[in-house]
């Protein structure tokens, strides 16, 4: 398995138990091999998954605890302008970008959900649809 990743992990990575992960896994005919399955599949069965680097979160969000509170001394450039105000701005222009960004995430993982109860459904074709609805949905997150 040349993209193998531990079923641990990657139900980590998707915010799930293990068992949860393993019948989904199965009821999606995707084969694991010694605790590994093939993180491709993974990716494929669930669009949703958030790879986001943990430091550039961590650094988001001290940005956002910090920089929205008003700044005890106020930060002038060297033309003499007030960039108080200017950061709280762009502070807020963030946090309002973020809360959308949030709401379409919750978007997203709600379908994926219901493609993951699509590939766990007893019917056949069912199954290959949600299978196939997953990748389409992935190869569009990924192509941006």
């Amino acid at each position: 398995m040349d993209n193998g990743i531990s079923v641990s992990k990657a139900a980590k990575l998707l915010g799930m138990k293990r068992s949860e992960l393993n019948e989904r896994l199965s009821a999606a005919d995707i084969p694991t091999f010694e605790g590994e399955v093939d993180f491709e599949k993974v990716k494929c069965m669930s669009p949703s998954l958030d790879l986001s680097d943990p430091e550039i979160l961590d650094r988001v969000k001290y940005i956002r605890e910090n920089l929205a509170k008003p700044a005890a001394n106020m930060i002038v450039d060297h033309q003499g302008r007030d960039l108080t105000i200017e950061v709280q701005k762009l502070t807020k222009d963030l946090m309002i970008e973020t809360q959308t960004a949030n709401n379409y995430r919750d978007i997203i993982n709600d379908l994926a959900g219901k493609l993951a109860d699509l590939q766990k459904s007893d019917d056949p074709k069912q199954q290959e649809i949600g299978f196939q609805l997953c990748q389409w949905l992935r190869n569009k997150i990924c192509a941006e």
